[in-house]
């Protein structure tokens, strides 16, 4: 590129930034709202043909004339003395978990800049690949952006300035025999992750708050009228966007329907395990209901669980979901001789 081309492109970037920075009052005005944009991200899946199980690019861009931006690499990651790369508020996590996925980075446009405040390396993006092969990588998220409201730290000049960032997640989908980049978009939808992960991480100086959050999601998105239906619905979208490998999870979920007063849970919950078998085969949804009978920990409870097995035993199902069931059955039953016991 020549330096009047660079020299334009330089001005160009500054008056796209300065227009984000400006016009972010937008954001409080509803009719205007859609007028303005934060910084994002190009993300694309790589095809695998290198070896890898799963990889993405990410290059980072204004909103408006999508110009390569450079931002601060230690917001990313670094790579150790033994070259492991360390993330840092980059995540590329199990959706059902939020655990980060081992990986290898390959920084794109990385060079060292000299600021006031000390040198900082900056990078228009990178590549991430994981070459081990998960056996529950499915739903894989990807975090690019710092804190909870999302900004990334950029370099504006002779300085690094931290802007807003949007959207903070993506989620890889599974396909048929491909992935699909999905951003989340959704603050409706980033309200109920949000809460469901809190509750999930089993932070107790957050749960209430949560759980208080939850319940009135479940009030105003879904409404309050058929509670059968509306809790079918609130258990899809934990199926398919909650942490569903962290314990603390179940508890909260029941004291949330608890609050809102749900009758026949045990019922709704093998409709929902049913739901799940035969032509939709979603594990997920299986492993929900059996987590959320277990969390209730009923005698009509353990009569489902045991009409679960059953049934489960005589399809192909794998050891481990048998083996699930079977400590659910357990875990209910040593509930209850404890209950008797402090009875008697």
């Amino acid at each position: 590129m020549s330096r009047s081309a660079q020299r334009i492109r330089q001005g160009a970037l500054s008056l796209e930034l300065l227009l984000i920075r400006y016009s972010s009052f937008l954001e409080r005005i509803p009719l205007l709202r859609r007028l303005h944009r934060n910084i994002t991200a190009r993300v694309e899946l790589l095809d695998g043909e290198r070896g890898f199980e799963v990889g993405v690019r990410v290059q980072f861009m204004t909103p408006y004339l999508h110009l390569a931006l450079e931002v601060d690499s230690s917001q990313i990651g670094r790579e150790d003395r033994d070259c492991r790369f360390r993330a840092t508020a980059f995540r590329f996590f199990d959706w059902h978990s939020w655990a980060h996925i081992e990986g290898e980075i390959e920084w794109i446009g990385a060079r060292t800049v000299d600021l006031s405040d000390g040198r900082v390396g900056v990078v228009t993006g990178f590549v991430y690949t994981v070459s081990d092969r998960h056996p529950d990588m499915e739903h894989i998220g990807l975090r690019l952006a710092e804190g909870v409201e999302g900004t990334v730290r950029v370099l504006w000049g002779r300085k690094i300035e931290r802007m807003r960032f949007e959207p903070a997640n993506w989620m890889l989908i599974p396909g048929d025999g491909s992935r699909s980049v999905v951003a989340i978009q959704d603050m409706e939808l980033m309200a109920l992750i949000v809460s469901l992960s809190v509750i999930g991480g089993g932070n107790r100086q957050g749960y209430a708050k949560a759980v208080e959050r939850l319940e009135g999601w479940i009030r105003y998105t879904l409404g309050d009228s058929n509670p059968e239906r509306i809790t079918l619905e609130f258990l899809r979208r934990v199926r398919d966007w909650g942490p569903l490998r962290m314990a603390p999870l179940y508890p909260g979920l029941k004291e949330v329907l608890e609050r809102l007063r749900i009758p026949d849970q045990e019922k709704i919950l093998f409709d929902f395990y049913a739901d799940n078998c035969g032509i939709w085969d979603n594990r997920h949804g299986r492993l929900l209901a059996v987590k959320m009978l277990e969390a209730l920990g009923t005698p009509r409870a353990r009569l489902v669980l045991s009409a679960i097995h059953n049934y489960a035993r005589h399809r192909e199902v794998r050891a481990e979901e048998l083996s699930l069931i079977q400590g659910a059955i357990d875990s209910v039953s040593a509930t209850l001789r404890k209950g008797d016991t402090r009875h008697g």
